[in-house]
């Protein structure tokens, strides 16, 4: 029996300060100077959340700003909770979740462990976290995150006006938070039992001869593909594509992306092998480190999401993701790299390892920021801010969807990729008509850009430009089905710009045009009439009424969202 020790730490003296919905402008620190103790409430007073195991019950704190700590002894990296629920209730208004350590839910079975004939935990066999709507959960330490097990389930709820937060001290307590505050903690990793073609053949490298065993069940385990995730270690993969990992709804993760390990940063928010039974849904990423949404594997779908300030890639998918996105809002400020990443394996691997990457995305508004890092402006030191890169076999579909700049002018670094320096795969499957895009509109001072595939003659922006209007060439389909694209190359001249977005005062916000007009001021695309009808692709898509992710009789992120407002310039 494992026996522990739940003990007090000693006094404690927080800085507390006001939310901004905004999270730019902070309101000033105020210090609370009194002395006095964490104690721990009769069970009948305690708020915080508690679990039983082995019989004796764990339970949180409760410090001397009314707020719920939680030790090492109640949970950490080293110590995960593995009960079958535990739950973090609601608390009076202005009172956290308080971490020192990490939130780990459920057992890792990695390869090692699953040799001893230890199952691999499936779908809702392992722990069950229940986040109640309005809560905000915090992290005091940069190393501190949120890691679901594998078989092991997340149900973060929130509302509209009840938005759970994940965040870091210095945002919530000490208010320190700024715009530049990334990586204040590490962010919120879900590792499920979906296909990963890092397991095509059936070891946890990917190195062997290509077969697929990895799916195959075996009598103890399901499937024997093991592989490591990003940040402490950790193991996901398998072949459950429909897996439900639990749900996140309206919740916001912030100043996550810390470097857990050397040369290892984690994402905001992780989606490891997580299948398309899992919800995510009402979603905000702002000011990481690294990557906002990344999806290694799997089929999980995504829909109103949003991503601000993000460090790396805002979107960023590989290793063979099939799933699907509707309605999605990434805004670049300071120092982002691109709205989308795409990817099939990537490395020294080939690219047309199976199961193949294959994103569907339609209405997502894409604006760049126009940063550069070659002129020194970057301060992430992620690269340059730009639309969406497909490359290294990574297939895509992508419908109704904007990308501009923010920028004076629309001055922007190249707005759409498509990349073949590591492969052939990603430009072919373009030219075979495996990859589309319809309905969208690329507005730009440099909206396109391509390269490589010289086996086929060579693919450059100008064969991209043929592509994206549906023509057909020598090295270009000739079943070519891309209808409605619209290209606006913009100049940084005092000319007018193209309208693409507003927020009704003359800015250029999130919410799509009611009319969305060339350079010259004539109309570029009617959304009346030159609409891609996603629905007819079945899954999660919804029949499109508007260009981009929100326009204003569908403004999804108001009320709940952080950090728009003041990230978008006049």
């Amino acid at each position: 029996m494992n026996i522990k020790n739940i003990f007090l730490s000693g006094s404690i003296v927080f800085l507390l300060v006001a939310c901004d919905s905004g999270d730019i402008t902070l309101a000033p620190s105020t210090v609370d100077n009194s002395t006095g103790s964490n104690t721990t409430t009769t069970s009948d007073n305690n708020p915080c959340a508690k679990y039983t195991e082995a019989g004796q019950t764990y339970q949180g704190t409760v410090d001397s700003n009314g707020h719920c700590l939680y030790t090492s002894s109640f949970v950490s990296s080293t110590n995960p909770i593995t009960v079958s629920v535990i739950t973090f209730p609601a608390l009076s208004a202005g009172k956290y979740h308080l971490f020192d350590d990490a939130l780990y839910i459920g057992e890792d079975v990695n390869a090692n462990v699953a040799a001893t004939g230890k199952r691999i935990p499936q779908e809702a066999e392992g722990t069950r976290l229940n986040v109640v709507a309005g809560n905000t959960m915090v992290f005091k330490q940069a190393q501190g995150y949120v890691r679901i097990a594998r078989g092991s389930q997340i149900y973060a709820e929130g509302t509209k006006t009840s938005p759970i937060i994940f965040t870091s001290d210095e945002d919530a307590i000490l208010g320190t938070a700024t715009e530049s505050s990334r990586g204040d903690w590490g962010g919120i990793q879900i590792n499920g039992n979906g296909k990963t073609n890092k397991c095509h053949d059936g070891t946890s490298t990917g190195s062997g001869s290509g077969s697929t065993s990895q799916y195959a069940a075996t009598s103890n385990n399901v499937h024997n593909c093991h592989v490591t995730a990003e940040g402490k270690p950790a193991t996901y993969g398998g072949n459950n594509q429909a897996e439900n990992s639990g749900v996140l709804k309206y919740v916001v993760i912030k100043h996550a992306g810390f470097e857990v390990v050397d040369g290892d940063e984690l994402n905001a928010l992780t989606l490891n092998g997580v299948g398309s039974g899992t919800t995510i849904d009402h979603v905000q990423v702002y000011t990481s480190q690294d990557d906002g949404f990344e999806m290694f594997g799997g089929a999980v779908n995504l829909t109103h999401i949003v991503a601000v300030n993000v460090g790396d890639d805002s979107i960023d998918y590989s290793e063979g993701y099939q799933g699907s996105i509707q309605y999605a809002v990434v805004v670049h400020t300071s120092g982002s790299n691109r709205c989308i990443e795409g990817d099939n394996t990537g490395g020294s691997r080939a690219d047309d390892i199976t199961p193949l990457t294959m994103l569907k995305i339609s209405n997502m508004t894409c604006i760049t920021s126009g940063i550069d890092s070659n002129k020194g402006t970057n301060t992430t030191s992620k690269g340059d801010s730009e639309g969406p890169l497909f490359r290294e076999g990574a297939h895509f579909e992508i419908y109704n969807s904007i990308v501009t700049s923010n920028a004076a002018a629309m001055a922007s670094n190249e707005c759409f990729e498509l990349d073949d320096s590591e492969g052939p795969q990603t430009i072919d499957a373009a030219q075979a008509g495996t990859s589309k895009a319809k309905s969208n509109v690329i507005a730009c001072t440099e909206p396109l850009k391509a390269g490589a595939d010289t086996a086929n003659n060579g693919f450059d922006k100008a064969q991209l430009a043929t592509w994206l209007a549906g023509g057909a060439g020598t090295t270009l389909n000739p079943t070519n089905s891309n209808t409605n694209n619209v290209v606006i190359t913009t100049t940084t001249s005092s000319g007018p710009a193209a309208s693409l977005i507003t927020d009704g005062v003359g800015k250029r916000g999130y919410l799509t045009a009611a009319t969305i007009t060339n350079t010259s001021g004539a109309t570029a695309f009617d959304q009346s009439t030159q609409l891609f009808a996603a629905n007819s692709l079945g899954g999660i898509f919804a029949t499109p009424t508007y260009l981009g992710g929100a326009n204003a009789g569908d403004d999804w992120l108001a009320g709940w969202t952080v950090g728009l407002s003041a990230a978008l310039n006049p």
